[in-house]
């Protein structure tokens, strides 16, 4: 026998369902919904068409890329080739410098917001758009017995945008920023390396000059010592002569190689790791997008579909009309019995006698009285 309820329990048991309340207010809201069906199928129509002209009007962004074939050169050492991430950084952090993409985002006037925001929100904005890969890398499939062999790899620069002209165009101006900037500095080291090539040279021949003074005037003083008949002093001034013409032999080989050597400015500049060459060879041209007219269509019939349930519920949930004994039940009236409709309804109604319907307060419309 189970036990009896307390009072505190009758309220569970008189407290209606949840489904059931539900039920009787979405058909309360059919009901007033075929009432009025001229606002609702108009506030559908104009929801669906917003969201469906937003939708086809909606930039899409495509996105272009330009690859360049990159030999390395002496960017890493003979046994091992250089990392993707650290050549991935060169690219981005050294050959792309912040003042060349500023060029480029005032070229194609890339962000507006850039002229009240400043450079660097420009730059952020630029760097969020391209993106730089490094793919088919045969550095770590390099073969240092294979003569033939050659560090190779390919850089791919992306760009998204909404434009497909433009984006192909910016990147091409990234690869030829690459690609220059990385001739800039070969051309800046191989300056400086003439510049240190030139100095020695020059050391080179002063000394040569001195040291055949030098070898003039022990030649001469060797010349009177004999003269004289000072043979000891003549030997002395043989050995200082013999030093001087072997330190001016050595310095004339090493000045021979100055002038000679054609590796000694490609050395340092290997030393440097800028002995590396950069060509564009391919790019990914992307197409014009276009909206699918059977796709605008099937997402219209979605959108309608619900937008018309969606404008039925809120039209019917906020009219404030009596339509039927539920509403007035609401407003705390009493209900006698109900009247079904018949054909002259109509005749002598409040509505043909230009009178205006009660309406339901919104605090009362949504509670139910039991």
């Amino acid at each position: 026998m189970p036990p009896p309820r307390s009072n505190g329990d009758q309220w569970y048991e008189s407290e209606q369902p949840t489904r059931r309340g539900l039920v009787a207010e979405m058909q309360r809201i059919r009901r007033r919904t075929r009432v009025r069906p001229i606002p609702v199928i108009v506030l559908a129509a104009l929801v669906t068409a917003g969201i469906t002209h937003k939708m086809a009007t909606k930039p899409v962004l495509v996105e272009a890329e330009v690859v360049i074939a990159l030999t390395e050169g002496a960017l890493a050492s003979h046994q091992t080739g250089m990392p993707v991430e650290q050549l991935r950084d060169y690219v981005t952090r050294v050959l792309m410098p912040p003042k060349r993409l500023l060029e480029v985002v005032e070229k194609y006037n890339l962000f507006p917001l850039r002229k009240k925001a400043g450079p660097q929100y420009a730059l952020e904005s630029f760097h969020d758009t391209f993106a730089v890969q490094i793919w088919k890398n045969s550095f770590a499939y390099y073969d240092d017995e294979d003569a033939n062999a050659a560090r190779s790899a390919r850089i791919g620069i992306s760009v998204r945008d909404t434009d497909p002209d433009r984006a192909i165009d910016i990147a091409h101006d990234l690869a030829a920023v690459v690609i220059e900037t990385a001739a800039a500095a070969r051309q800046q080291r191989a300056d400086t390396v003439t510049g240190q090539v030139a100095m020695l040279r020059k050391a080179v021949d002063e000394m040569l000059d001195k040291l055949e003074l030098d070898i003039a005037s022990k030649q001469a003083a060797i010349a009177q010592a004999r003269n004289r008949g000072d043979t000891d002093l003549a030997g002395i001034l043989q050995i200082d002569l013999a030093a001087l013409q072997q330190q001016h032999r050595r310095h004339e080989a090493q000045g021979q190689r100055i002038a000679t050597s054609s590796d000694a400015l490609a050395t340092d500049i290997a030393a440097a790791g800028l002995d590396m060459s950069l060509a564009v060879v391919d790019e990914n041209r992307p197409e014009r997008p276009t909206h699918s007219g059977l796709v605008l269509v099937m997402v219209a019939a979605v959108i309608g579909t619900f937008s018309l349930v969606s404008a039925a519920l809120v039209l019917g949930a906020f009219d404030s009309r009596v339509h039927d004994a539920d509403d007035a039940i609401r407003l705390g009236l009493p209900v006698l019995g109900h009247v079904p409709g018949f054909a002259g309804d109509n005749v002598g109604s409040m509505r043909t006698r230009s009178a205006a319907p009660t309406r339901v307060p919104s605090f009362r419309r949504w509670r139910f009285h039991r």
